[in-house]
């Protein structure tokens, strides 16, 4: 394994250092911050927009039946852990210092 420096300019603390699987290590917490955003900033609109709506319709269902409150938050519950299992993770783009 050999590992390469590249430094982008003198001010910027972030030397992306390739590391075995070609992800930049980036030393910023800013920049990591930035990079993982930008990297999965559409899944988490995405997943944030399907999981309110799931929580939404669940508790129009539950008001609309007059069933127990209790049961809205088993339905949510049960249905925010199913779509994390079937949906993949979320990815870092970067490496930390911390994993080197």
């Amino acid at each position: 394994m050999t590992e390469t420096k590249t430094t982008h300019s003198r001010t910027d603390r972030d030397a992306a250092t390739t590391v075995g699987d070609d992800r930049p290590v980036l030393e910023s917490r800013r920049r990591r911050l930035t990079a993982y955003l930008r990297h999965n900033g559409e899944r988490i609109c995405r997943d944030a927009a399907v999981l309110t709506t799931w929580a939404l319709l669940m508790t129009i269902w539950v008001q609309g039946y007059g069933l127990p409150r209790w049961l809205c938050y088993v339905v949510t519950f049960v249905g925010v852990v199913g779509y994390t299992h079937v949906t993949s993770p979320w990815s870092r783009p970067y490496v930390s210092p911390e994993e080197r």
